[in-house]
């Protein structure tokens, strides 16, 4: 059977078993109630064309063995060597012809994907689609290592024990650490190269924990500018110089981060997000949710629960 290159968006519409091509893929994990029959976790086990992953799981794609062009959300681009692209749920690629690269998927059950302000290396970094593309470029020092993960993930897989799931739950936690590393390295070198400040002022550290602490309940620049005892026109010159961004694009990107997880479980429909973040009209947050995402909540991911908007 021929192994097919495209995500599919109706990819609950048949069994996971019936979509995939005789021991492609490892799956060896239980799934529970929460993962609604999707698996767990999946790595393939021999490099090829990706298989067909349904869009409800985050996936991981390496190229390892050279550049590899692809198509995603009908934008054309090159994930070049030694590059990881980072895909959140939703999110939809196609892979030209005859590629060969090496990938896994989870749920979110599996790994919950969550934003902290001492840990920001899911959404906040390695997925993040609010500035640039979802790409991790690693230094050719560390191709191997990043390889390496994947195929520790495969043995462990191969060889199920009563310890495979914490196992294998440690590795993909170091894989994304790693990968949230490299980001963070390329884009304070980017802040660098524009001129940028690298260390933050203790006034904007102080702003970035405020709006970890209100980001939900206050949305207005001038409520941080009051709350540090500054002008807005001073903290926003500090913030745009050290973030590189205005105070409301980094309360906006906070916002935008945490209504994409609060979507991403499929728990709680857009109208109880909406209500969670602070937004008193469901369609005012399903604009600011397509301006920042480029499509509304209700297409950015489908499920019978967020469909009840």
């Amino acid at each position: 059977m021929e192994k097919p290159r495209f995500d599919r968006a109706e990819s609950t519409d048949r069994p996971w078993t019936d979509q995939m091509p005789d021991q492609a893929l490892l799956n060896l994990l239980p799934t529970n109630a929460e993962t609604a029959g999707l698996p767990a976790l999946t790595v393939p086990q021999e490099e090829g064309s990706p298989p067909e992953y349904p869009l409800e799981l985050y996936r991981l794609y390496l190229a390892n063995r050279g550049d590899i062009a692809l198509t995603l959300d009908s934008q054309s681009m090159t994930l070049k060597k030694g590059q990881l692209l980072t895909l959140s749920p939703g999110e939809v690629v196609a892979f030209s012809e005859g590629q060969t690269l090496i990938s896994l998927s989870f749920h979110h059950d599996f790994f919950c994907v969550r934003v902290q302000r001492d840990e920001v290396y899911c959404d906040g970094v390695v997925f993040n689609r609010l500035s640039g593309l979802p790409v991790v470029a690693f230094p050719e020092t560390e191709h191997t290592i990043v390889e390496g993960r994947f195929h520790e993930m495969i043995s462990i897989l191969s060889n199920p024990s009563p310890f495979s799931h914490d196992r294998a739950l440690n590795v993909l936690r170091a894989l994304l650490l790693h990968a949230a590393d490299y980001k963070s390295r390329a884009t304070a070198a980017e802040l660098h190269e524009a001129g940028k400040t690298k260390h933050l002022s203790p006034l904007v550290l102080q702003f970035q924990h405020l709006v970890e602490e209100t980001f939900a309940q206050r949305k207005e620049a001038t409520f941080y500018s009051e709350a540090l005892g500054v002008t807005l026109s001073k903290l926003n010159r500090r913030v745009k110089d050290e973030l590189g961004k205005s105070v409301m694009q980094a309360v906006n990107e906070r916002l935008a981060i945490e209504a994409r997880v609060a979507l991403r479980s499929g728990k709680r429909s857009i109208k109880e997000v909406a209500f969670d973040l602070g937004f008193i009209d469901p369609l005012y947050f399903s604009r600011f949710f397509r301006k920042q995402f480029g499509r509304p909540p209700s297409q950015y991911f489908q499920s019978p629960v967020q469909n009840e908007a």
